[in-house]
């Protein structure tokens, strides 16, 4: 799961193993939550309408985070000209994550977790994928 910071473009990701789920999603809510009480300024968070957003216990959290953190949901099959992240994960499967040659699945997950932290880190795409 990611986010892209309007409109400097700071990406910032969470993971785990296998799919996404809403506890990763809850698991996000309360950083973002003491950043804009640390800051004082709200937070507008742009979702999609994946399921780990849109669950029962996913809009409970939502609600709970107000007013220190607003969403604003995108239209359905909404194309990349609006939400920003789709088209940078295309952009790393196409040209990173399709060159990563690995072992196993575990061993590509490790190695694309090693790239998005350094994205994180350098705040842009690196010029090429780091192979193991």
């Amino acid at each position: 799961m990611g986010a892209v910071r309007y409109p400097t473009g700071d990406f910032r990701f969470a993971h785990q193993p296998r799919s996404v789920t809403s506890a990763l999603f809850f698991a996000l809510l309360p950083g973002l939550v003491a950043h804009a009480k640390r800051t004082g300024r709200r937070i507008v968070l742009v979702l999609d309408n994946g399921g780990c957003f849109t669950s029962r216990a996913s809009k409970a959290a939502i609600e709970a985070a107000k007013p220190h953190v607003r969403v604003f949901w995108l239209p359905r099959y909404t194309s990349e000209t609006l939400n920003w992240i789709e088209g940078f994960w295309g952009e790393l499967k196409s040209t990173y994550f399709s060159r990563m040659l690995t072992a196993d699945r575990d061993s590509f997950y490790g190695a694309a977790v090693h790239l998005l932290r350094r994205v994180r880190r350098r705040g842009k795409l690196p010029t090429r994928a780091a192979t193991p």
